[in-house]
């Protein structure tokens, strides 16, 4: 257990791989909780724990020009703000 509480003071994280509602752009959402052993995940895969967190430095700012972030019980994205 000290072992994963050093490993988070050193600024460990987990990603979740998330695409752009609009126009389908790949964006790396990084959660705290969970592990945070460096994992990779997708919305489909991502462990319940992970998801927790994943909003944390959301809305996400897309090239298309919409913000998005992540419906936690859907888990999917959605726009925020941009829309037209």
């Amino acid at each position: 257990m000290r072992s994963a509480l050093i490993i988070k003071i050193m600024g460990m994280y987990d990603s979740v791989i998330v695409r752009c509602s609009k126009c389908g752009a790949e964006h790396e959402f990084q959660s705290k909780s969970g592990e945070c052993f460096l994992g990779v995940y997708t919305l489909e895969d991502c462990p319940d724990d992970v998801m927790v967190n994943v909003n944390r430095h959301s809305p996400h700012k897309c090239d298309c020009g919409v913000s998005i972030e992540v419906d936690i019980p859907s888990r999917k994205a959605i726009i925020v703000s941009g829309a037209s």
